[in-house]
């Protein structure tokens, strides 16, 4: 009994001094069950992987008919970082080389990810596509229509980096977070429809265009849990920074259509990028999202993917 009662009063002060590693402590076990389950029955199963020259590429092709979207997701990301097919296209979506299920030998540089990213549409023996550069994925995006310019209808740069940035040390903490403590504050975040948006989105307004479309709050969930687990995608990130450090894109050899889409609001990736990169296109069109930050495809939902059905729709029939 009385080991019983010291048992109990030593949890009550662990608990009242240090709530957060004791509640950690007391679910750790519960937690790594969830996680293998969740890679294994999750993340393997709903992707696919294709064996090309350059390695195993993981993949998920989505839609049932039109042009294919070549969606290079951002930094962190996979592919369940990418968006549902639209009425007139279908989506392809690889996992950059680093992470989830593909190698970093696949591609390191962006030049070298453009390269992995021909290997994939060759082994699935498609032509053409519609080149899609979210954020970090616009510098190997680029590299692509530069080099394979008869496989690419066109280009759409979203919230892309355009040019040499460090952008380690805002995302310090996030690169070196544990997948458990990540999962507990994405947790915490998501929990809470209001506070996700208070947490995520500084613009009032960009809140409550959140929080009347239930579409949307999912989409804004589903970007913010593909950072986890951040172990599978590490590799990657780390790569990714330092290669944003000296970038090379060869702008003069993109000669294909090209749709810049940017929020005037955006503090991840500043408008600037999206300004650059259109005064290097010869022939490039900037729309600029009104209010719009880097969670913008949350929140002008409608608007962006106007923008993109008829961007795709136009280059197709020319």
């Amino acid at each position: 009994m009385t080991l019983i009662f010291l048992t109990l009063a030593l949890g009550l002060i662990l608990f009242y001094f240090f709530p957060y590693n004791f509640l950690k402590a007391l679910g750790f076990i519960p937690y790594i069950i969830y996680k293998r389950l969740f890679v294994h029955f999750v993340l393997r199963r709903r992707s696919r992987a294709i064996i090309t020259h350059l390695g195993w590429i993981e993949y998920t092709l989505k839609g049932d008919s039109g042009p294919i979207l070549l969606y290079i997701h951002g930094s962190p990301g996979g592919y369940d970082q990418t968006i549902d097919p639209g009425e007139n296209y279908r989506v392809l979506t690889p996992s950059r080389p680093g992470y989830l299920g593909t190698q970093i030998f696949a591609g390191k540089s962006p030049e070298e990810q453009a390269e992995c990213f021909k290997a994939l549409i060759d082994a699935l023996n498609i032509d053409k596509v519609f080149v899609m550069g979210v954020s970090g994925g616009g510098p190997s995006s680029m590299h692509f229509a530069a080099r394979y310019p008869q496989n690419t209808s066109g280009l759409i740069l979203f919230e892309a980096v355009s040019h040499s940035q460090d952008f380690r040390e805002e995302d310090e903490e996030l690169i070196n977070s544990w997948d458990m403590d990540l999962f507990i504050q994405l947790s915490f975040i998501s929990y809470d429809n209001e506070k996700l948006a208070a947490r995520m989105l500084p613009n009032k307004n960009n809140r409550s265009r959140l929080l009347l479309n239930k579409k949307n709050i999912d989409q804004l969930k589903k970007v913010i849990w593909s950072i986890w687990p951040i172990s599978l995608r590490r590799e990657g990130v780390l790569n990714d920074y330092e290669q944003f450090k000296a970038l090379n894109i060869p702008y003069k050899n993109i000669s294909v259509p090209t749709l810049i889409i940017h929020g005037d609001e955006d503090k991840n990736v500043d408008i600037e990028h999206a300004e650059y990169a259109k005064e290097k296109i010869e022939g490039s069109i900037l729309y600029t999202v009104s209010e719009g930050d880097h969670m913008m495809h949350t929140t002008h939902s409608e608007e962006i993917e106007t923008q993109i059905e008829r961007f795709i729709l136009k280059e197709s029939k020319d």
